[in-house]
């Protein structure tokens, strides 16, 4: 177990509660010193919007209760490693740390199509740098996409 790991397997069960419900196994949540500010899921299937990503979700919802400045001191933490698109969000929200369960590289395989680019390439051109942490508790956070996904065997 890491600091992170309450945070992440609270992220990788709200995921499986979704997955449960037939919808994607994604979600993310805000936190700061250990405490969850906000939560969310992916929406996208409910929606039509492939743009209501979990981490898109969550930060709709911190942008409404926090300040850019506030945000600077959060930890975002997801179930999987956020995409391009997330990434991009991260970054202009302000939030300067991300940690992550399955790596985007281990979701590729099992569900296909991506942006085969990782989280932290994205962050590295940022300025300033976002700290990525991750993957941790992997084989949690895969095993759910691989009960999600069909996958050979």
């Amino acid at each position: 177990m890491n600091d992170y790991s309450p945070l992440l397997l609270r992220s990788i069960e709200l995921a499986r509660q979704e997955a449960n419900k037939g919808q994607l196994p994604f979600s993310a949540l805000l936190a700061k010193e250990g405490q969850v500010l906000v939560e969310a899921v992916n929406t996208s299937k409910d929606t039509g919007d492939v743009t209501r990503h979990s981490v898109m979700n969550l930060l709709s919802r911190a942008n409404e209760q926090f300040s850019q400045s506030e945000l600077k001191h959060c930890t975002l933490v997801a179930s999987s490693e956020p995409c391009a698109m997330c990434s991009g969000a991260i970054y202009w929200a302000g939030i300067s740390r991300v940690v992550f369960g399955c790596s985007g590289k281990a979701l590729q395989q099992v569900a296909g199509q991506s942006i085969d680019i990782s989280c932290q390439d994205i962050f590295n051109h940022c300025h300033p740098i976002i700290e990525s942490i991750g993957p941790l508790e992997e084989e949690l956070a895969s095993e759910l996409i691989m009960e999600f996904w069909p996958h050979p065997s």
